[in-house]
């Protein structure tokens, strides 16, 4: 069989198993085909880990709330080694594990998926769990001077504000007068009476003593992509007709959307028997599809092998990470149909694709400003290393270092004039733009400072084509929704990579020859 047969039976190959898995996902699983579902679907994972010190081991942790406005879709337990169940103690859902003849490190998962519906979801809880007073006089005292200080200059603050407006500002200036390093009163207060418990109790005591019903909580932030997150300590305020969420320590208030909360006044949100040395942490991800979520659901109930062994049945955090990668061949793609058929040509063969890749942890114009600035000045440095004759390698380690230095010279810039966009230029891949320069350079010396712009234009180009393509959230999502999708994308690379005609720039390149 010629190579021509078999790169077309394979590409039918590759391009009939993807449509035929996602056929599949589609009419048999229930996947959705797209990711416009009615619900903003949550997941969430908690990651245990601890140091057995007894062979009989119980671990028990409070299980995220679920009311009428928070509704937990299911929940699955990743324990090897462990029995699971669910309890009920005074009202509070709690997971427990338990295990025998257990020994060294022990790491635990439980993942829920979740969504909100709206609502007043924060009426829930007990008026048992409000917070009272323990101050002391001189406790109070100091707290009633600060709480004296500050309203005198809400009270000016908030003319021509309606009820509800001044309450906010009210609990926000409490809270930022904790922050005041100069206000005495704070100082005390948080150095002397807070007795090893935060800042957030000593803010609970401070509204509790200017009138406000207080409830302690303990929650998760839901952010994309976010791992390894630690507790967040909240707040819950009524300001007489709804309550409200406070994270003390942005000292602002939250969404009830944005936040899950795990344990609230004294439920132990840990506990860990016959081990030391526990923590906990979370990661979340965000998928726009309540439908999907319910497929993925059910194909593992019923041990379906193409949801079994997939990156759904991966721990959130690493789901995470194959989200971008999935992203990875699409990239390349759009390198390959500029090369090889509009005749771009660019620095290094898939450079662009890292360099789309850095974009998406900061910008498109932020990225490309901070590319040119460091190529440009590490250009500069590598003409200068040049003249010294260094050896390849030695030469290529110094311009890394020097990029390095450029970074951090851009950073702490940035810090000191109050620019944040500085701060991004760590996600950028260093060895690349050292090799990039190297390039460059070695391009600049043989083929002048032409060639060095049109292959750094295309780059540049190419990178930002397959920016706006990995970065568009209906792509990625079917991307993650349906990874057999990447089989119609490499039948594709290997249908290009047998093109051999003319590509549109060879239409310019030989237009001299036509009118002959």
């Amino acid at each position: 069989m010629s190579s021509v047969r078999q790169i077309q039976f394979l590409v039918a190959l590759l391009v009939s198993l993807g449509v035929g898995a996602v056929t599949y996902k589609h009419l048999v699983l229930g996947f959705p085909l797209f990711s416009n579902d009615k619900e903003t679907i949550w997941n969430l994972e908690a990651k245990i880990t601890f140091d057995t010190v007894s062979p009989d081991v119980k671990v028990m942790i409070n299980l995220p709330d679920a009311n009428p406005d928070r509704k937990i879709l299911f929940s699955e337990v990743l324990s090897p080694g462990y029995q699971f169940e669910f309890i009920k103690q005074s009202g509070v859902d709690y997971g427990m594990w338990s295990a025998q003849d257990i020994t060294g490190e022990q790491t635990i998962y439980i993942r829920s998926q979740t969504y909100f519906t709206g609502g007043q979801s924060q009426a829930t809880g007990s008026d048992q769990q409000l917070i009272s007073m323990v101050w002391q006089d001189g406790a109070i005292k100091a707290a009633q001077q600060l709480l004296d200080s500050i309203e005198a200059q809400t009270d000016k603050d908030q003319v021509g504000n309606n009820e509800s407006s001044a309450t906010h500002d009210r609990i926000k200036a409490i809270g930022h007068a904790l922050n005041l390093v100069s206000d005495v009163n704070a100082d005390a207060l948080l150095k002397e009476y807070s007795k090893g418990k935060g800042r957030h109790w000593v803010l609970a005591q401070l509204l509790t003593l200017d009138g406000f019903d207080i409830r302690l909580a303990q929650g998760v932030l839901l952010e994309d992509k976010r791992r390894k997150q630690n507790i967040y300590h909240f707040i819950e305020v009524n300001d007489g007709s709804n309550w409200m969420l406070f994270d003390a320590r942005e000292v602002e208030f939250v969404e009830w959307s944005r936040a899950i909360l795990m344990q609230r006044g004294n439920e132990p949100l840990l506990d860990v028997f016959g081990g030391e040395n526990s923590k906990i942490s979370f990661s979340t991800l965000k998928e726009q599809r309540g439908a999907f979520s319910a497929a993925v659901s059910s194909a593992q109930r019923d041990s379906n092998p193409l949801v079994d062994f997939s990156i759904y049945s991966l721990p959130i955090a690493e789901q995470n990470t194959f989200k971008l990668l999935l992203l990875i061949p699409l990239g390349a793609l759009v390198v390959v149909i500029l090369r090889n058929l509009v005749g771009i040509r660019t620095s290094g063969t898939f450079m662009p694709v890292l360099i789309a890749l850095s974009f998406l942890q900061t910008s498109l114009l932020l990225g490309l400003a901070l590319f040119i600035l460091v190529v440009s000045v590490g250009l500069v440095m590598r003409s200068y290393l040049s003249r010294l004759n260094l050896l390849l390698v030695p030469r290529i380690a110094s311009v890394l270092v020097f990029v390095i230095i450029i970074y951090a010279a851009i950073g702490i810039f940035s810090f000191k004039m109050g620019w944040d966009w500085g701060l991004k230029v760590t996600f950028f891949p260093m060895i690349i733009l050292s090799w990039t320069i190297e390039r460059m350079s070695i391009l600049w010396d043989e083929e002048g400072g032409h060639e060095v712009l049109i292959q750094g234009s295309g780059s540049l180009l190419t990178a930002s084509i397959a920016y706006l393509l990995m970065s568009t959230e209906t792509i990625a999502d079917t991307i993650f929704l349906f990874p057999e999708l990447l089989l119609i994308l490499l039948a594709i690379i290997i249908a290009i990579g047998s093109y051999s005609g003319y590509r549109l720039s060879d239409l310019r390149r030989f237009e001299s020859m036509e009118r002959l």
